[in-house]
């Protein structure tokens, strides 16, 4: 049984809620962009993003933003800190490259479905042709080849 054809969406620099740079004071314990809007995109301390310093190395959660600024304790960089210019990814769960939906497509039609089990052969059973493994029938209701 094949499973059609898979769509895995991951927590990853295509995925992420936000990118930029830090436009503050070197050494800052908050990342200030004005031109984020932090909120408007889903950024909160409710969810707990994770957020990436990709120019130190560092990481750490959300625990507080405002529409230009995020705040989050930094671990496992260089300095743990924001410098003017840091390039930054923030994520819409707490783990870089979690897996946020797997969709399956149905060959024949395209349609989406989210549950493997739901396809036969990579066709959902709804638009299957009855004789369509059988090599000796031309089409749906075609006489057999002789």
């Amino acid at each position: 049984m094949s499973g059609g054809i898979p769509v895995t969406f991951t927590d990853d620099e295509d995925n992420c809620l936000a990118t930029g740079t830090h436009k503050g004071a070197d050494g800052a314990s908050v990342l200030k962009d004005p031109e984020a809007d932090f909120l408007s995109c889903g950024i909160n301390s409710d969810v707990g993003q994770a957020i990436y310093n990709d120019t130190d190395g560092s990481n750490g959660t959300v625990t507080a933003s405002t529409e230009d600024t995020v705040t989050c304790t930094l671990t496992g960089g260089t300095n743990n800190t924001w410098a003017n210019g840091d390039t930054y990814f923030i994520y819409k769960t707490d783990t870089k490259g979690a897996t946020l939906s797997t969709h399956y497509t149905d060959k024949r039609f395209g349609r989406k479905v989210t549950d493997k089990a739901e396809l036969v052969d990579g066709i959902q059973p709804a638009d299957a042709d009855l004789d369509e493994h059988d090599e000796h029938v031309f089409g749906p209701g075609q006489p057999e080849r002789r």
